[in-house]
């Protein structure tokens, strides 16, 4: 287990709520040289992580279900931050909760036993309570009801909005118990994507987004 960061932690400036912010604070160069101040293990865990839970995945992201469930299932036999672990688990456990939900609303079946569709610790109970509004989970899963509306709405800027809520308060939780630890850089760096995510969303934002970049990248700061 590594130690903790408390140059590094100190380097990151405030992150305002993504709702709150109208640019990125930092930009991802920037972000990255501060990342080279994380112990190598720590380094190769959270590059992992990232092109497995990132926010907007790339054409990185595995061309099906079972391709995507089989890398995930490799994360968690391989990280061994416990933190970063439970992290991918509920992100990931998440997005499946949000893939029941929209396929039990277009009218398809619940998924086979033995398909490879979801991940996350939720599986079985989703398909124990594939008929129940909300899988049997509103007890753990307070957000669920209003994901519901929001998807009956086709409202689907609401729903993500949401989404991202429920992760950056879970992201927070975990940054303020370890302040100086890896938690908190790996909270940082997930809360970040999460903010450059939701600016990119919003048109102004974007371009005052992309002005501040071009004058750091003129300015040098």
């Amino acid at each position: 287990m590594t130690g903790n960061y408390y140059t590094l932690v100190g380097s990151l400036p405030y992150l305002p709520h993504f709702e709150k912010a109208e640019w990125l604070p930092i930009s991802r160069l920037k972000l990255e040289q501060r990342l080279k101040m994380l112990a190598p293990e720590d380094a190769e865990e959270l590059a992992r992580a990232e092109t497995l839970a990132a926010w907007q995945m790339t054409l990185a992201k595995p061309k099906t279900d079972a391709a995507m469930v089989a890398r995930y299932r490799e994360a968690m036999e391989t990280t061994r931050q416990p933190a970063l672990r439970d992290y991918l688990e509920y992100r990931l456990g998440l997005q499946t909760l949000v893939a029941a939900l929209r396929r039990r609303k277009a009218g398809l079946p619940e998924p086979a036993r033995g398909e490879l569709w979801g991940m996350g610790p939720w599986v079985e109970t989703i398909l124990a309570h594939w008929h129940e509004p909300d899988f049997h989970l509103t007890v753990i899963h307070r957000w669920l009801p209003e994901a519901r509306k929001h998807l009956d709405d086709r409202n689907a800027l609401a729903l993500e909005r949401l989404l991202m809520n429920v992760v950056w308060q879970w992201l927070s939780r975990i940054a303020e118990s370890h302040p100086f630890g890896f938690e908190a850089v790996f909270a940082f760096v997930f809360k970040w994507d999460i903010l450059r995510a939701w600016l990119a969303r919003d048109p102004a934002a974007a371009k005052t987004w992309f002005q501040e970049l071009i004058k750091e990248v003129i300015h040098g700061r």
